[in-house]
């Protein structure tokens, strides 16, 4: 009697705690299927990065903190060499070439073609640097697309390889078509699937070529350097990241809104920009912004970069934030400050308003070179460019607070102020050379400014252009 009934307790056990796993899955089904915006209002980070892992593409931050620049090739080429010397397996993509390496132990094993990537200039713009494979499915379904992607291996947020994909029918998607995935075909994909291991490094490149602008060259007036009231400044020839002036360059000072530039790049990179986020009360963060959001809407994220960059509104940038949780955003601005080099810049808020959010202009025009060449559109949004990408935009025709200096010449700039840093502004300029280069290149100059710690951000910047198209051939 006694055996029967320690036997009918443990069945008990048994089906109590079959019940609960049940209840648990049943309710982190529901949960999952909930817009993501909903996780705003748990604090639980590890939950949240489970959930970026899962929920749609796996929309989530990885942590590279070894990006390779546009132009830094070599750094590029050390990372590579130290696989090989370490003798690991890893997967070597360049978007240059359009090619996939295989490197089994150290030694190459296989080559095969990339059949497409992200269009350059785009959001969907395939980000270069060092990656793993995080996730792998041999059938993945993309709910952005709508589109099946064979052997899909997830390396980054959006950002997959994979082989051809398909709709529903069968049909193969045409191949204009691109998402900003690294494609292979459909046999070459599967290929690199069953070579790849979840963790297995994975690093992509793609070199921009600079020869396509000008150089920029001084000419024989040497007129002197203008007296400005900023306590650091840097002129660069974006392209080659050569300095062309500086004062002060390493001098770290509070950047105020200029962080504007850098919660745009992140939020282009973790978030799908097509997602509408909710506003509750809990997401207002009640700073002082010309954009005030309304209880209860939907904003698309896209119109959300809006506000932030030609407002420096501090509520778009909490609402950007909130998709994924304030403090893993305000973590990863800091993520991706390292990953650029950008040793002597700190994020501690999100939009800026706070004056410990530091850097130094030699830092701020690594961001530039990046956006210029990798999120450009943030910078056509600070000018006030309208783009309509999505339907249901709400945020038309808004008040551009910042600059617009220079502007036929201007591709972007974003400006700010501290009580006790004073101005700061950090922008690109395109400048038409007056003489066509001999090897072919275009006849456009890029030129960035960076000025901290002024009195005037405006009037330093316009003495700096006027001394940049006098004592250059532009």
């Amino acid at each position: 009697m006694q055996e029967e009934k320690q036997k009918f307790q443990i069945s008990k056990t048994l089906f109590g705690t079959l019940i609960f796993i049940i209840v648990a899955l049943s309710a982190l089904v529901s949960l999952l299927i909930l817009d993501k915006t909903n996780l705003a209002k748990t604090s639980d980070r590890k939950f949240k990065q489970f959930y970026d892992r899962i929920v749609d593409s796996g929309i989530g931050f990885i942590n590279i903190d070894k990006f390779f620049l546009p132009i830094n090739d070599k750094k590029f080429e050390d990372e590579v060499e130290g696989y090989i010397k370490r003798k690991e397996s890893f997967i070597e993509i360049d978007l240059t070439a359009m090619e996939v390496t295989l490197y089994k132990e150290g030694k190459l094993f296989k080559k095969l073609p990339v059949l497409s990537k992200g269009k350059e200039g785009s959001w969907w713009e395939t980000p270069t640097g060092n990656y793993k494979i995080l996730t792998k499915e041999s059938n993945h379904f993309s709910s952005i697309g709508s589109v099946w992607m064979p052997w899909s291996m997830q390396f980054y947020g959006n950002f997959f390889i994979h082989g051809w994909p398909y709709y529903e029918d069968g049909t193969e998607v045409s191949s204009t078509y691109s998402g900003g995935c690294v494609r292979l075909s459909t046999l070459d994909a599967k290929e690199v699937y069953d070579f790849a291991k979840e963790d297995m490094a994975l690093l992509l490149r793609d070199k921009e070529d600079s020869s396509e602008f000008a150089k920029i060259e001084q000419n024989d007036l040497g007129l002197p350097v203008p007296q400005i009231s900023a306590n650091s400044f840097i002129i660069s020839n974006l392209a080659s990241g050569e300095v062309l002036l500086e004062k002060n360059a390493s001098s770290v000072l509070p950047i105020s809104s200029v962080s504007n530039i850098m919660a745009g790049v992140v939020a282009s990179e973790l978030v799908y920009l097509g997602r509408p986020i909710t506003v509750s009360e809990n997401m207002l963060s009640n700073s002082l912004s010309a954009f005030e959001p309304t209880l209860g809407e939907r904003y698309i994220a896209f119109d959300l970069l809006y506000p932030l960059m030609m407002q420096s509104s501090g509520e778009a940038a909490s609402l950007l934030a909130r998709f994924i949780g304030e403090n893993h955003f305000i973590s990863n601005m800091n993520k991706k400050a390292t990953s650029l080099s950008m040793k002597d810049t700190v994020f501690t808020d999100v939009s800026g308003e706070l004056p410990s959010n530091i850097s130094s202009a030699k830092d701020l025009e690594k961001l530039l070179r990046y956006t210029y060449f990798k999120r450009k559109f943030i910078l056509d949004i600070s000018k006030g460019h309208q783009d309509y990408r999505f339907e249901g935009r709400k945020l038309d025709n808004l008040e551009n607070l910042n600059p617009i200096l220079y502007e036929a010449n201007l591709v972007g700039l974003k400006s700010g102020k501290t009580d006790t840093g004073g101005e700061a502004i950090a922008g690109v300029w395109e400048f038409e050379k007056n003489q066509v280069e001999e090897n072919g290149a275009q006849n456009k100059a890029l030129v960035s400014i960076v000025i901290l710690g002024s009195k005037d951000g405006s009037l330093d910047t316009e003495a700096l252009l006027a001394w940049i198209e006098k004592n250059f051939d532009l």
